[in-house]
């Protein structure tokens, strides 16, 4: 998943250069003892001088600057690190610097090729066309493969920055570097209509409570949806077993396995089971929709398929999936996660830009394709998998996809209908500086990657003519880095939330909730902090909203406990 599908940008140094190797020569990097792992760790926890930081960084021991720049638009393999001291505590910092690897974010996962020529390349995707595939290499050097030339290529979950900094810096020089990454923040404090400088906290915080027992924690779950027509029964989605469970609530608890998918989807710290929906038909034709991951020998294939419920509505009918949609991707990033019906019956799909970072061939400004988009198709057809809605932004205009119905996004992991106004709220994750909240309408541009949230990001594939539609909310690094969007509470009309949309920060763990008046945003408070990571939303057969703690957690949120002002 980041979130999401998803999630946490590598921060460290490197000490090491990788380029082309013969096949058979493996890399051997140096390890850092646990005792010594836990002897810098102490060390940095406190103190440290940030100016000598600064020298730590560029100096030849550390070598830090060889991959990670203060510039956004400078190239190198290694993410920049403007804002790494809001994104991070001082004991993450530390955490990824000295175990890279650990929480790797899939942007950042070494990708290896091996030629015809019998030589591997290591390197972070920089772009891919079907003439070549680019690296980059710890030398911060292009390596543009022919496409023709590849043999084999793989993944790793292996960052490319070695291990053995404890070898190469003193403790105090390794605390000062911290110290310095720490003061790495955001300069732009500047309040902006939709992105205000400050969020106020809410004076009594939303409690959570859990709805199910701790016996009953799930493994990675991802999704969590209620049953229609059935009090108190959900499907809970894990991503990584790609397992669906059945869970009733009531005085007595049945957590049950209804689905298992592992043996057509793929599976990984990111890959697998993303949502799952239910027709609006549901309870008279027992259909449902799934969307997963598939890996074949050299393609990454996000997939929707259709299933269906046996007849009594407590179980999948056993028949095979039926494969509906598939979304080309040119790399396995960024990949959109949701899919929900609308209120008009028809399913829309969350897709994201396909990476890589900074999408380099514009592919979300490229209406001829399906990234970047939310889609919004016909699935009530047996001949063909889906059909277009003739209402669809695109039907007849020439070189664009019909699917469409609003482009111009990065990576849209949640979205949700508003039932009353039956607005499209999407959470779109940002890329380096910006998480944004955007009501999403039929033929929208959103700008991605002309902008980040309100901000200009790149000037490649602007278009003087374009109108670019800007978020309703967008927030910086220093609350959070990988938006989760949510619902619009509706429960109680005499509420203080009724109409606040409540939403959260995966990597934070903050949640917040907004109100906003004909797109433009009224109010924003921090509203609470989970106590794991917020991978999804959902919501109970009463319309109260659910969070999906991705470490094995769901939680109800006690929103009328508190008042939103």
């Amino acid at each position: 998943m980041t979130r999401s599908g998803r999630l946490i940008c590598l921060t460290a140094t490197v000490v090491a250069v990788i380029g082309a190797t013969r096949a058979d020569d493996p890399q051997r990097p140096v390890q850092d003892s646990p005792q010594d792992i836990r002897s810098f760790t102490e060390r940095a926890l406190t103190g440290g001088d940030p100016v000598r930081g600064t020298a730590v960084f560029r100096s030849p021991k550390a070598r830090c600057s060889v991959c990670h720049d203060l510039d956004e638009n400078r190239v190198k393999p290694g993410p920049p690190l403007t804002t790494v001291g809001e994104k991070f505590s001082r004991d993450q910092l530390i955490q990824h610097v000295l175990v890279p690897g650990k929480q790797l974010h899939p942007d950042y996962t070494t990708t290896t090729i091996i030629t015809t020529d019998g030589f591997t390349h290591h390197g972070i995707l920089l772009a891919r066309t079907n003439q070549q595939v680019t690296l980059i290499n710890t030398e911060g050097n292009r390596l543009e493969i022919p496409a023709a030339e590849v043999e084999e290529e793989s993944k790793s979950p292996a960052s490319l920055m070695p291990t053995g900094l404890t070898k190469t810096l003193s403790k105090t020089e390794f605390a000062d570097l911290i110290a310095w990454l720490e003061t790495l923040q955001s300069k732009d404090t500047d309040s902006r209509q939709g992105m205000p400088a400050e969020i106020p906290e809410l004076e009594r915080p939303v409690r959570l409570e859990p709805i199910h027992s701790e016996a009953g924690r799930f493994d990675h779950p991802i999704w969590i949806i209620a049953v229609p027509g059935q009090v108190d029964v959900y499907l809970v989605v894990e991503q990584m077993t790609r397992k669906i469970w059945r869970l009733q609530l009531g005085p007595e608890e049945v957590k049950e396995l209804f689905l298992d998918l592992s043996e057509e989807s793929a599976t990984g710290i990111y890959d697998g089971i993303l949502c799952l929906a239910f027709h609006p038909e549901f309870e008279r034709n027992g259909r449902y929709f799934v969307k997963h991951h598939v890996r074949t020998e050299k393609r990454f294939v996000p997939v929707v398929i259709e299933r269906h419920f046996d007849k009594t509505r407590n179980c999948d009918s056993g028949r095979p999936s039926r494969r509906i949609l598939e979304i080309d991707q040119q790399t396995d990033l960024h990949w959109g996660g949701m899919i929900a019906f609308g209120p008009d019956g028809l399913l829309y799909v969350g897709v994201g830009d396909g990476g890589p970072q900074g999408d380099p061939n514009g592919r979300s400004q490229d209406r001829s394709l399906l990234s970047g988009t939310i889609l919004r198709i016909d699935v009530d057809t047996d001949r063909e998998p889906y059909r277009i809605p003739t209402d669809n932004p695109f039907v007849d205009v020439s070189g664009v996809r019909p699917e469409i119905w609003a482009w111009g996004l990065r990576m849209p992991w949640r979205f949700s209908f508003d039932p009353i106004t039956k607005d499209l709220w999407v959470g779109d994750v940002g890329q380096t500086l910006i998480e944004e909240i955007a009501i999403v309408h039929k033929g929208e541009n959103h700008g991605w990657n002309v902008y980040e949230g309100f901000v200009p990001y790149s000037r490649r594939y602007f278009r003087a003519n374009e109108y670019y539609t800007m978020p309703i909310f967008a927030y910086r690094r220093r609350y959070g880095s990988s938006v989760t969007g949510g619902y619009v509470s509706r429960t109680n009309p005499q509420s203080s939330w009724f109409g606040a949309y409540v939403f959260g920060d995966y990597q934070s763990k903050q949640i917040f909730a907004l109100k906003q008046s004909e797109g433009r945003l009224t109010s924003v408070r921090r509203i609470g902090m989970a106590p794991e990571q917020i991978v999804s939303f959902g919501q109970d057969h009463g319309g109260n909203i659910l969070l999906v703690g991705y470490e094995g957690t769901i939680f109800r949120m006690m929103l009328d406990e508190s008042v939103f002002n």
